[in-house]
């Protein structure tokens, strides 16, 4: 229960979702929709594309 600044620099949403146990996967708007971007949650690193014209990040289950 604590909070930590993860690697990414451009301002995102409050929805992002884990995408394991050490990344966080959010949209950023892009060129044709939203772009799924993937971030280390606990801060070093840097985020990079998952995929492009998305809606939403999702979690199964």
């Amino acid at each position: 229960m604590s909070q930590a600044a993860t690697a990414e620099q451009r301002n995102i949403d409050d929805q992002a979702v884990w995408a394991d146990h050490s990344a966080l996967v959010h949209a950023l708007p892009g060129d044709y929709g939203s772009d799924l971007w993937t971030v280390p949650a606990d801060g070093p690193g840097a985020a990079r594309r998952l995929m492009t014209s998305t809606v939403a990040p999702a979690s199964p289950g």
